[in-house]
C-alpha cells in the first residue's frame, strides 16, 4: 500500500482553499498533458462544428485558445472558419489576424482567412489591398486562390463603379443633396456625439437648460410611408428572388401575438429572440449582396434596352391608373349603396378607410381626377351626416334639462366621480388627452390633418376630431375645433360642412347649459340651412331654438323667484330682530334663533300662493 504522504495528487482535483470544485465532466478528471488536452479540445471543437452543435464547438475552441495563452494559431484557424460560417465576420476577422501575427504573412491559409473575412465585412479596398499583396509575394499554385478572389473583388468594384453609376447619378442627382443632410443630421454620416448634453453645451459657453434633450419623431406622409414599403419590397425581390415573401412575413411574425404568447414568460422572450436573430441574419445577407452589386446595377442590367423599358413602365402606369379609375367608381356605388340604406356608421368607417389608406397615396399621375373625387365622397358624407338631425319622435319640453341633448342625440353629460389624489403619485396628476391616453383613431386624424391640403379634407378631419372630443366629453377641444372646421369649409365654400361643424357647437353648448351662446349658435345654423334650401332641416332648428328660448325664459323666472325669496327672508329677519327688547343680552340670543326662524318661516316667508314657480 502506497503512503498517504506519497501520492501524487491530480492537478484537476486540487481546488484553492475554501472555494469548491467546479463541475466537471468523468474524462476531465484525468491528468491529461497540456498538448494531448489541447489536442482533444481542438478536435472536440472540429466534430462538433461539423454537426452544426455552435454552443458546443464554440465552448471547446475558447477553452483550446485560453489555455494556451492565444498562441495556438491551429485552434485559431478553425475558429475563424467556424465563426465565418455561423455569419460572425468580425470575430473571424480577429481570429485570422491573431493567427497571421504567430504565423507570420507567409502563410496561405491564414491570409486567406484574413482576405475572405474582409470580404464578408464589404470592406473591398482592404481586401483588395490584402490579395495585391499576396499576389506578389506568391507564386505557382499557392497564388492561384489569391488571384480568384481578386478577380471576384474587381468585378464588384466593376458593379459599384461602372455604367450603372453614372445612369443613377442623372436620374437621382435632384435629390441626393436633400439625401445627404438628410443622413448628416441623423447622424448617419457624422459620428454621433455619445457624450452627456452639459458637457457638449459646456464646450459652446451655452446655458444647460435641458440636459436630456427630447428625441425628434420623424413624421412621415401617406405617399412616403407607400413610397419605402414599395422600395423595400423592390430591394428584397432583387436580392432573395422568390423567397422574399417568405421574409417580410418574418418580418410581421416578430409582433405576432398568436406565436409570441407573452403570457408564457419562460419561453416567450427566447422566441422573440431567436425570431429577430433570424430577420438580422437575412437582412444582413441581403445588404451584404446589394454592396457587392448595388441596386442601381440590378436595375441598369435589366434595363439594356432603354426604349422597351419606357414602354413597359408607361403600360404599367395606364394599367394602374385604368385599375385606380374602376376602384373609385365601385367606391362611390358603394358609398350610395350605404346612403341608401341609411346605415350611417358602416359609412363613415368606409369612407375613413377608403380616404386615409387608399386615395391619400394616389398621385396625380395616376389619380388626375383626385380633387373631384374627394369633394363628391365628402359631400355625400355630409349629405348622410344632416339626414341625422331629424324632428323627435316623442313630445319635448323645457321642464326636461336634457331635452336639447336627446334633439341634438349627444348624451347628458354624467357628474364625475371624486377624484382622490396621493401626493407623489404619477397617474393622480395625468391629464386626460395625454399622448398615451389618446385613441388610436384621434391619433390617425391628426396625422392625416398634418398633411392634408384641400379645404374640405381638412374641414372633413376637424369634424371628426371635434366629434371625438364630444364622445369623450371634453368639450373644450370640441368648441376649438370644431370653429377651425367651419374657417376651412368657409375656405371651400361648403355650406353642408359649415352647417354640420355649427351643429357640433350646438352640441358643445347644450351639454354645457349656455344657452345664451346657444342662442347665437342656432341662429348661425338657421341660416345656413336656409341657404342650403332644406325646409327639413329648417324646421329641426326652429324646434330648437324655441326650446333655447323656453329654457332661457324658464332660468330667468327661476333666478327672478329666487331674489324675491331673498329678500323677503330678509326683511322678516330685520322685522323680527326689531320687535325683541333690548334688554336681551348677546349671549342669549342664540337660544331664540331656532325660534325665530319659526316665525320667519310662519310670517310668510315663502308663499305657495303668491310665488307661482
Amino acid at each position: 500500500m502506497q503512503n498517504p504522504k506519497t501520492v501524487k495528487m491530480e492537478p484537476a482535483l486540487v481546488a484553492p482553499p475554501g472555494k469548491l470544485l467546479p463541475h466537471q465532466k468523468p474524462w476531465e478528471t484525468f491528468d491529461w498533458p497540456e498538448e494531448q488536452r489541447r489536442n482533444i479540445h481542438r478536435s472536440w471543437g472540429s466534430v462538433f462544428a461539423n454537426a452544426r452543435m455552435d454552443t458546443s464547438a464554440q465552448k471547446y475552441f475558447d477553452k483550446c485558445i485560453d489555455e494556451h495563452h492565444g498562441q495556438d494559431f491551429r485552434t485559431l484557424h478553425l475558429r475563424s472558419k467556424f465563426n465565418r460560417s455561423v455569419a460572425r465576420a468580425e470575430s473571424a476577422l480577429l481570429d485570422s489576424t491573431r493567427a497571421a501575427q504567430v504565423l507570420g504573412p507567409d502563410d496561405v491559409h491564414t491570409q486567406l482567412a484574413m482576405a475572405d473575412a474582409l470580404y464578408d465585412l464589404n470592406r473591398f479596398e482592404s481586401n483588395k489591398l490584402l490579395l495585391n499583396d499576396n499576389v506578389r509575394r506568391h507564386v505557382g499554385t499557392s497564388m492561384e486562390p489569391f488571384d480568384k478572389r481578386l478577380m471576384v473583388v474587381n468585378e464588384n468594384f466593376k458593379d459599384s463603379l461602372g455604367d450603372g453609376l453614372a445612369s443613377f447619378f442623372m436620374n437621382k442627382s435632384s435629390s441626393l443633396k436633400a439625401f445627404y443632410e438628410q443622413k448628416s443630421v441623423g447622424g448617419e454620416l457624422v459620428p454621433k456625439d455619445r457624450r452627456p448634453h452639459w458637457k457638449i453645451i459646456r464646450e459652446q459657453q451655452q446655458c444647460d437648460v435641458q440636459s436630456v434633450q427630447e428625441e425628434e419623431t420623424e413624421i412621415l406622409s401617406p405617399l412616403e410611408k407607400a413610397r419605402r414599403r414599395r422600395k423595400t419590397k423592390i430591394f428584397y425581390q432583387n436580392y432573395l428572388h422568390g423567397s422574399w415573401k417568405d421574409f417580410l412575413f418574418l418580418k410581421t411574425l416578430r409582433q405576432n401575438p398568436n406565436l409570441l404568447l407573452d403570457q408564457y414568460f419562460v419561453s416567450s422572450p427566447e422566441r422573440k429572440q431567436y425570431l429577430e436573430n433570424s430577420f438580422q441574419r437575412i437582412k444582413t445577407f441581403a445588404r451584404m449582396l446589394h454592396a457587392r452589386s448595388p441596386l442601381y446595377n440590378e436595375v441598369s442590367q435589366g434595363n439594356r434596352n432603354f426604349k422597351m423599358s419606357q414602354r413597359f413602365r408607361e403600360e404599367s402606369l395606364f394599367r394602374i391608373q385604368y385599375q385606380t379609375r374602376r376602384n373609385m367608381l365601385s367606391i362611390l356605388r358603394t358609398i350610395r349603396s350605404l346612403r341608401q340604406h341609411d346605415d350611417l356608421a358602416r359609412l363613415r368607417k368606409f369612407v375613413e378607410d377608403v380616404m386615409g389608406n387608399y386615395v391619400s397615396v394616389k398621385t396625380s399621375r395616376i389619380m388626375p381626377w383626385k380633387t373631384e373625387f374627394t369633394n363628391e365622397v365628402y359631400n355625400h358624407l355630409a349629405l348622410s351626416l344632416s339626414e341625422g338631425y331629424r324632428l323627435p319622435p316623442t313630445r319635448v319640453t323645457p321642464y326636461n334639462k336634457n331635452a336639447m341633448c336627446m334633439m341634438l342625440n349627444v348624451p347628458a353629460i354624467k357628474p364625475l366621480e371624486r377624484a382622490v389624489y396621493v401626493f407623489g403619485d404619477r397617474p393622480s396628476y395625468g391629464y386626460p388627452m395625454h399622448d398615451r391616453q389618446k385613441s388610436e383613431a384621434l391619433k390617425h386624424l391628426e396625422q392625416r390633418l398634418f398633411f392634408a391640403k384641400l379645404p374640405i379634407e381638412r374641414a372633413y378631419l376637424l369634424h371628426e376630431i371635434a366629434d371625438h372630443h364630444v364622445q369623450h366629453n371634453h368639450f373644450v377641444q370640441c368648441l376649438s375645433y370644431g370653429q377651425q372646421a367651419i374657417e376651412e369649409a368657409k375656405r371651400c365654400n361648403s355650406k353642408i360642412w359649415q352647417f354640420l361643424s355649427t351643429m357640433l357647437l350646438a352640441k358643445a353648448h347644450a351639454v354645457l347649459h349656455k344657452h345664451e351662446r346657444q342662442t347665437e349658435v342656432l341662429n348661425a345654423a338657421y341660416q345656413l340651412a336656409a341657404d342650403l334650401k332644406n325646409p327639413r332641416l329648417c324646421t329641426f332648428i326652429e324646434l330648437c331654438r324655441m326650446l333655447n328660448k323656453d329654457y332661457i325664459t324658464l332660468r330667468k323666472m327661476s333666478q327672478l323667484g329666487a331674489s324675491k325669496r331673498l329678500r323677503s327672508k330678509q326683511e322678516n329677519r330685520s322685522s323680527t330682530i326689531s320687535t325683541i327688547t333690548p334688554q336681551i343680552s348677546f349671549t342669549n340670543l342664540s337660544l331664540l334663533q331656532p325660534r325665530t326662524e319659526h316665525k320667519t318661516k310662519a310670517w310668510g316667508g315663502y308663499n305657495k300662493n303668491s310665488d307661482w314657480l
